[in-house]
């Protein structure tokens, strides 16, 4: 199983820890609560997982949202997969984790475009939002929803979404709040934690364990994610910096654990671990 921590130098860590704290907590007005998830977030620059984790908790938190889902991202990506999240105990939400939403949509077009949190008051009337994301979306159990396009210094970094199962869900103090820590930590750190990534030659987004079920490794569930998205072994090997005949391999070693022959049974083999809908890779 991949891990999603990075190797980072003790005095390179503490070096951007010093700078982030500096540039967040210091003469800033943040509320108390804000400053918490900064600080909280300064001891995690290391562990991109941790640091979406502890900010999905914190909004969790803050809001009455039913999920909370995140990952990196950038406004010129084809698709979008949601890499962390966290679901409201009890309510039966289901996972978006791994789903591959078309980043061209109108609806996702509309949060990279915006400079501020959009909100989605009820997805089932908002003309923003077309199919299949509408299906998509209620399909996920989301009703309503903000999204934010989180950056650092105008550089895209991912995107953030809360998402409720009730129609117009979201007060305008929970707009401000959200809009606000986006802006103001979340960007700035997980844009600290993409600068150590770079500077490590760790890979962002990180691979994620298969659901149960799925017999892929982490690794070839990327891949499968691009397969069923539609991309060329050329496109994947370029989005995953991997060379052609490593992506060839891959693809071998899938069909074999699936039992097929052809890239085309292939795709008709994950499809099975798919929630038809979001495209979700779960159990059969």
């Amino acid at each position: 199983m991949e891990t999603s921590g990075l190797r980072v130098a003790p005095d390179t860590l503490l070096a951007a820890q010093r700078r982030l704290r500096e540039r967040l907590l210091q003469g800033r007005q943040l509320q108390a609560e804000e400053r918490g998830i900064a600080a909280e977030m300064l001891l995690h620059l290391d562990d991109p997982f941790a640091c979406w984790a502890v900010c999905a908790s914190w909004l969790m938190a803050q809001t009455g949202a039913d999920r909370v889902d995140g990952g990196f991202a950038s406004a010129t990506d084809r698709v979008y997969t949601p890499w962390m999240e966290q679901r409201r105990e009890g309510d039966g939400v289901p996972s978006v984790l791994g789903a591959v939403f078309d980043a061209r949509a109108e609806a996702i077009r509309v949060v990279w475009r915006a400079q501020h949190a959009v909100v989605y008051q009820d997805v089932l009337e908002d003309s923003r939002v077309g199919e299949p994301v509408r299906s998509g979306l209620l399909a996920a159990g989301t009703r309503s929803k903000i999204a934010v396009a989180v950056r650092d210094r105008g550089r895209d970094i991912g995107l953030l979404c809360l998402d409720s199962r009730r129609p117009h869900a979201w007060t305008r103090d929970d707009y401000e709040r959200i809009d606000r820590v986006a802006r103001e930590v979340i960007g700035p750190v997980l844009g600290a934690v993409r600068d150590l990534a770079d500077a490590a030659g760790h890979q962002l987004p990180p691979g994620r364990p298969p659901a149960p079920g799925c017999p892929l490794t982490a690794a070839e569930l990327r891949v499968a994610q691009l397969v069923l998205a539609g991309f060329s072994y050329k496109e994947i090997a370029s989005r995953l910096n991997r060379s052609c005949s490593t992506i060839d391999h891959q693809l071998r070693s899938m069909r074999q654990k699936l039992g097929v022959n052809s890239t085309a049974k292939l795709m008709r083999e994950l499809a099975r671990f798919a929630d038809p809908q979001v495209g979700v890779l779960v159990a059969a």
